[in-house]
């Protein structure tokens, strides 16, 4: 875990030249900020002829394999020339080029590689007074300072700022000498600031402190920042107006995660508290249901009922189990395993509709992954969903994969993030987009901006999404460009360990077994299961709780006549629960073949079955087909 990484910047572009991805190394490589990047063409950052050179080597090589060019020189935001070793890549769609990919690797800069400041830079420059000694102390001190500071005289024409500062707004800090505060600042908090510090009578001493101000970055999206002021008196007339200002980005972004968890805390709470008991019930229903339709014409008005009323019920199982995702106690049956095929096959078959197409730029040496792969897939599968639906006329989804080590210094997105080794899925779409203020929403239980379908869960899919990346231990964000894009951005924790082989245990069949021992403490749920498990061919016996299930065990097995199988009841409201039961059941019998039952399948019981010597699990609510199902695979499955 301890390897030195090399960083390695990583960009695509369509064939226009627009900068359809980049990675987070070329963000801080190349000093721009990655919405900005997005915004740009290509030829922002190349030269005519070695973009010319690019595109020549990846039509020469497409389909092939990577073109490998050396020092290839990339323009930064300080406008320096950097030179890289680099591989090129096309992608072809339907025979025709559709995008570059470039992987730059970082190499010693060259001497003397820098471009001329412009002009008018130079000449602003030899305007500019000499700092006297004492000055040019409190400026490098001001350099130093990991706040924005910045200075502008009483018409609001700003006469200095720090490097951090320009660096927030996203800017040179030259760019932004002799222009007007109000041009970053809004209008309305400039006013306060001005009235506030200049009223009468002026005092050096005094201090003006906004909570929360907004600035305008280089592409007019709103920085919030903390603002103290303090005003410069010079022979008793204000002089310059001096701002210190710490960004509050981080903060507010934390702000919204909490709330989010904190959302997500309550509703597992309800999820965990509503799931047994209405299980329990639907599983009364369920199967008084399927009796009824056992006793009915097939062809009458009765039946068709039933059916219609069946169907209900399967619906609102759907949504329980849906639901059930969300709680606390569940627990993901997680193996170690490379996820690049998984995720190429699992967002193919999410894609439903033909007029869109995806592309893939899957690093082709990913680390393993600790993932649930059924989970994972529901995963994807939404995420794809989202964007299909934000692309009702068609369009494209690119994917992008990832490695990515997570330092304490790099944590710039999140502020929930551990440090550590991550593979990061990113997921853009060219659909309609997400509004700012809806973009801190869109986890939350069936908050939508599109019209909502009448789908049992329809809703719910991204709060799923949410919920199952947490419980990875990993993270996940979205941002958007209203009317351009939405990217999702899926952090899933790596391991450096060996993926080991598959095993497979050989099963022999054994005939099947017919008595079957059913403890649970409701007697609705006993007697519709008993008539179930009888009416599919089982001889049936009863318990109400654990401590009567061992002593009708113990009797039938000490009278030759053992059940072939017994069904235990995870909770029972007084007396023992089918835990424990289970212990005292192996005590008497090794061989038992216990299946647990219950309608919270979060319990670790349920997810963990094996653990506590259970054969199998059947879920509250279930129809006879799945209790028979159950009970003949675990009937028929020898001791390994």
């Amino acid at each position: 875990m301890n390897d030195p990484i090399r960083r390695e910047m990583i960009l695509v572009f369509d064939t226009a030249g627009r900068i359809t991805y980049v990675n987070e190394d070329a963000v801080e490589i190349m000093g721009y900020f990655e919405d900005e990047f997005l915004e740009m063409n290509i030829a922002d950052i190349l030269s005519p002829d070695q973009l010319e050179n690019i595109k020549k080597e990846a039509l020469l090589t497409a389909g092939k394999k990577e073109a490998l060019l050396d020092k290839i020189s990339f323009i930064d935001r300080g406008m320096n020339m950097l030179p890289m070793q680099v591989k090129v890549s096309l992608t072809l769609k339907n025979g025709d080029p559709s995008s570059i990919r470039i992987a730059a690797g970082e190499t010693v800069p060259e001497k003397d590689t820098e471009i001329p400041t412009p002009a008018r830079t130079e000449t602003q420059a030899e305007n500019r007074p000499q700092k006297p000694a004492e000055e040019e102390k409190y400026r490098l001190i001001a350099e130093a300072v990991k706040e924005m500071i910045l200075s502008f005289d009483t018409e609001g024409k700003i006469t200095y700022i720090n490097e951090r500062g320009a660096e927030l707004l996203g800017y040179l800090q030259h760019e932004l000498f002799d222009t007007k505060v109000s041009d970053i600042l809004s209008s309305e908090q400039f006013e306060i600031l001005k009235k506030g510090i200049l009223r009468t009578p002026v005092s050096g001493k005094r201090k003006i402190v906004l909570p929360e101000a907004v600035f305008f970055n280089r592409s007019r999206k709103p920085v919030p920042l903390e603002i103290t002021c303090s005003l410069i008196v010079k022979n008793d007339k204000p002089s310059d107006i001096v701002l210190l200002a710490r960004d509050l980005s981080r903060r507010k972004r934390m702000e919204k995660e909490l709330l989010t968890i904190q959302k997500f805390e309550s509703l597992a709470t309800l999820a965990g508290g509503l799931a047994d008991d209405l299980n329990n019930c639907l599983t009364a229903i369920m199967g008084n249901i399927d009796l009824a339709l056992i006793d009915s014409e097939p062809e009458g008005k009765v039946y068709e009922k039933l059916s219609y009323a069946k169907e209900g019920c399967t619906m609102f199982k759907h949504l329980i189990r849906q639901f059930l995702v969300f709680s606390k106690g569940e627990k993901l049956n997680r193996e170690l395993n490379y996820i690049s095929d998984f995720l190429k096959k699992s967002v193919i078959s999410a894609v439903s509709l033909p007029n869109i197409k995806c592309d893939f730029f899957i690093a082709s040496d990913l680390w393993p992954v600790i993932f649930d792969e059924k989970q994972m897939k529901q995963v994807i599968a939404n995420v794809i969903a989202n964007a299909c639906e934000a692309m009702a006329s068609g369009g494209q989804i690119n994917v992008y994969a990832e490695n990515i080590s997570i330092a304490p210094d790099r944590k710039d997105k999140g502020v929930t993030i551990k440090d550590g080794d991550y593979v990061k899925i990113s997921v853009q779409d060219q659909g309609t987009g997400i509004q700012e203020e809806d973009l801190g929403r869109i986890f939350d239980p069936y908050f939508t901006t599109k019209k909502t379908g009448r789908q049992v869960g329809r809703g719910l899919g991204l709060t799923f999404v949410y919920s199952v990346i947490r419980k990875h231990y990993g993270y996940i964000y979205a941002e958007s460009k209203p009317g351009a894009r939405t990217t999702f951005y899926i952090y899933l924790p790596a391991s450096r360990k060996e993926v080991p082989q598959s095993r497979k245990a050989t099963k022999n069949p054994a005939p099947p077994k017919k008595k079957i021992l059913m403890m649970d403490d409701e007697s609705i749920i006993i007697d519709v299961a008993c008539q179930m498990l009888e009416t599919i061919g089982y001889e049936t016996a009863w318990a109400r709780n654990g401590a009567e299930a061992v002593e009708v065990y113990e009797t039938a097995l000490k009278g030759g006549k053992p059940f072939d199988a017994v069904i235990l009841d995870l909770h029972v409201e007084n007396g023992m629960g089918g835990k424990e039961a289970m212990k005292k059941l192996l005590a008497l019998d090794s061989g038992v073949k216990g299946i647990v039952s219950s309608g919270y399948s979060n319990d670790p019981e349920m997810t963990d079955f094996e653990k506590y010597g259970f054969r199998g699990i059947v879920e509250k609510p279930y129809s006879i087909a799945e209790l028979g199902n159950i009970l003949e695979k675990t009937l028929t499955t020898e001791d390994l």
